[in-house]
């Protein structure tokens, strides 16, 4: 129903017509056709409102236990990933919650668009065998531009590590560091080859190998906190 006010505007609507005052001026356009929701459309609602709400609570986790700042458009991109994981059952009820399977898409993707991982890395641990209980990686011998390509004005870096597991299927999504290699790297300094073990028997979920390098500028403090590459280098599910 439409209302006349006091300076003469209208407002309200009469059937399909909306009436709009702005200031002395009046408008009038058509209501909005309300979206007719489908099963289809629910379900797809549903996912979308569970990857957000466990990508959340998985990416602030790895954050801190990595120690980066999140990148901006960071969190949309992998959120985005984490999506592709999720499953719905086709077989089961409408109101059945998705979940969250094979993270093998995971691997490659780069956590900093500004210093991509492929960009500033020349090396590639390998996972020789994988079984129940303890994972066996090989890790190549890494030195100062070679392996490690700097950033400008840079003499120096960290190199991280770490496998974690993380399971986005549990109500509180807990991620674990199931083990960690840290090491700096410089002109002076490098990093041996060597064969790295971890045990896996109580992990759940996904198994998550991410890598980091932290660059250290010359003759100052580590104050430019976006100066670094991160990037899930393997991903599996556990195996229980």
């Amino acid at each position: 129903m439409a209302n006349l006010k006091k300076n003469g505007n209208l407002s309200g609507a009469i059937g399909q017509i909306v009436f709009v005052n702005d200031g002395q001026r009046t408008f009038a356009r058509v209501k909005p056709d309300k979206v007719k929701q489908t099963p289809e459309t629910k379900a797809a609602a549903r996912i979308f409102g569970l990857v957000s709400a466990k990508e959340k609570v998985f990416r602030m986790q790895l954050l801190k236990i990595l120690g980066i700042p999140p990148i901006q458009y960071f969190a949309a991109r992998h959120r985005a990933r984490i999506r592709k994981t999720a499953q719905q059952d086709l077989a089961g009820s409408p109101e059945s919650l998705a979940q969250f399977g094979d993270p093998q898409c995971l691997a490659g993707f780069s956590f900093n668009p500004k210093i991509e991982w492929q960009s500033c890395t020349n090396f590639f641990p390998e996972v020789e065998s994988s079984s129940n209980t303890e994972l066996k990686i090989f890790l190549p011998e890494i030195k100062w531009k070679t392996q490690i390509i700097p950033t400008k004005n840079c003499n120096s870096a960290i190199i991280t590590l770490m496998v974690i597991s993380a399971d986005l299927n549990s109500i509180d999504v807990p991620v674990k560091v199931l083990s960690t290699v840290q090491t700096k790297i410089s002109a002076t300094a490098s990093f041996p080859a060597q064969e790295w073990l971890i045990p896996i028997d109580a992990a759940d979920g996904w198994l998550l190998m991410v890598g980091c390098v932290q660059f250290l500028p010359k003759n100052q403090p580590p104050s430019d906190t976006e100066n670094f590459s991160a990037a899930y280098l393997w991903a599996q599910q556990a195996e229980r």
